[in-house]
């Protein structure tokens, strides 16, 4: 998920047990940024974890070539999209995409931002809109700053890096008719049409009391997520399915929350489906492929090499009551790779949206899945994504207090909600062990392949990655609405 994180520049310590915070003084508050004598230059104490030992720029003062947008009266916000940092106004729409390791501004607009999501390949995009000529233009940008798409028409909204175009005037209520999943360029790669249920009560010889061993085939759904050349279909009633849109819309696999591999001795009736994310993991120790996943060609490593990683979708099956369940798989074959019951209740909304279940949280170093609990014992699991089992869990007042943010080379950071003053916590994403004793920065947003903005003092510090460390993830895959 992707949040708007609104931080002062010079955080506030929070006199809070185990947790990291920015020190203070009682000083007199520092000059506005604007004044090169408000802010230093050099970075005091010892990086944040997760990160390179010396920052590789700053924001502001002399010789910091800071985009104009950061003299806001009101202060701006930052999000890492892939590479870059999006840079927003807090007092008008305006936007500055920079490149987090130089600076460069990739892309500036006085758009609204209206959400992040991702594209076929899961890398970041964000949407935009704007009135043009009694009209809303909605349009996508990628991490380089490029704008990858732009439509007016009001049934077309993007989706993972295809373009969906709905029946005239659909809705979650009445979600059925004819849909065309379209490729960037316009053209059309698959159309179906989405029939509402037969009534038993006006098909002759139907009876309520028995079901169908296998579903038509040609059932379909509304498309709710897509992947590489996969998209998902959710029919309403508790099924998903994917379709592979290189062969036509051809269907792949379903898959039912009351499939006994998924539900097991936890079933419950017609539990329906809401997407976590898709996430590649490593294959299981001996084994040389994934079903779908590859080519034999590809799958099969030389010597020497580490074998591809598996591609799969993690699935949330919800009802108002029961415990959720989860169920990840192969995103090609639909294999389950295990299946778990979660300690809440955590029903699916049944809109048929695009967005991924919200508030989780990645680590791509340790496979570890931060996941928000609506009811329970816990407000927040951590899951392992390639086992399928609980590491850890948020328990008492004071890790209840926590909000997660993002994920930084095997550490999670998260602000301490409730507490007296401002403070960043950091925990080890495997272990939940606190880290980063002594912490003098704030870590204010990062980049999917591990630079950091640190808050210090009034200055802002863009740190690189542990060297040799390869890519640092930022929150799960998945979407949030942009808030202003």
């Amino acid at each position: 998920m992707r949040t708007w994180r609104r931080t002062p520049l010079a955080p506030v310590t929070g006199l809070v047990l185990l947790f990291t915070a920015v020190a203070c003084t009682d000083e007199p508050p520092p000059e506005p940024a604007g004044s090169p004598s408000a802010v230093p230059t050099s970075y005091t104490g010892a990086a944040p974890p997760g990160l390179g030992p010396s920052p590789v720029r700053v924001l502001h003062g002399p010789g910091s070539d800071g985009p104009d947008i950061l003299d806001d009266p009101m202060g701006v916000r930052f999000q890492g999209v892939g590479g870059s940092f999006l840079i927003s106004s807090n007092s008008e729409e305006h936007h500055v995409l920079q490149d987090a390791l130089d600076g460069t501004a990739l892309w500036e607009g006085e758009q609204r931002v209206e959400r992040f999501t991702t594209d076929r390949e899961g890398d970041d995009v964000f949407e935009v809109s704007a009135r043009r000529d009694g009209r809303t233009v909605t349009g996508v940008v990628d991490d380089s700053g490029a704008r990858v798409w732009s439509g007016s028409d009001p049934r077309e909204s993007y989706l993972n890096g295809w373009v969906v175009r709905r029946p005239e005037g659909w809705s979650s209520d009445d979600p059925h008719g004819r849909f065309s999943l379209l490729d960037l360029d316009g053209s059309t790669v698959w159309e179906f049409v989405f029939e509402p249920p037969a009534d038993p009560e006006e098909t002759p010889g139907s009876s309520t009391e028995e079901e169908p061993e296998e579903a038509d085939a040609e059932d379909t759904g509304v498309p709710v997520a897509a992947h590489g050349n996969v998209v998902f279909l959710d029919d309403g009633t508790g099924q998903v399915q994917a379709r592979d849109l290189d062969d036509g819309g051809a269907l792949l696999w379903r898959a039912s929350g009351t499939d006994p591999q998924i539900a097991g001795a936890s079933a419950f009736p017609r539990p329906l489906p809401e997407f976590v994310g898709f996430y590649d993991l490593p294959l299981p120790e001996g084994d040389a492929s994934a079903p779908g996943s590859a080519s034999e060609a590809e799958a099969t490593p030389t010597e020497g090499e580490e074998p591809p990683p598996r591609t799969t979708v993690l699935v949330r099956w919800g009802s108002d009551e029961d415990p959720s369940v989860l169920s990840l798989h192969d995103v090609h074959s639909g294999e389950i790779v295990w299946s778990l019951t979660e300690p809440g209740a955590n029903p699916a909304d049944g809109d048929f949206g695009p967005a991924f279940v919200p508030g989780t949280v990645h680590d791509t170093v340790t496979h570890t899945l931060l996941l928000p609990q609506g009811s329970g014992a816990t407000p927040m699991i951590a899951v392992d994504l390639v086992s399928g089992r609980i590491r850890w869990t948020f328990d008492d007042e004071t890790e209840r207090s926590i909000s997660p943010a993002f994920a930084l080379g095997g550490h999670v950071y998260g602000d301490a909600r409730g507490a007296a003053e401002d403070s960043q916590v950091v925990l080890g994403a495997a272990d939940k062990e606190i880290s980063g004793g002594g912490l003098t920065g704030y870590v204010e947003a990062v980049t999917d392949d591990g630079y950091a903005l640190v808050v210090q003092d009034g200055q802002r510090f863009v740190f690189p990655p542990v060297a040799g460390s390869g890519p640092s993830p930022t929150p799960g895959r998945g979407e949030s609405t942009g808030m202003h």
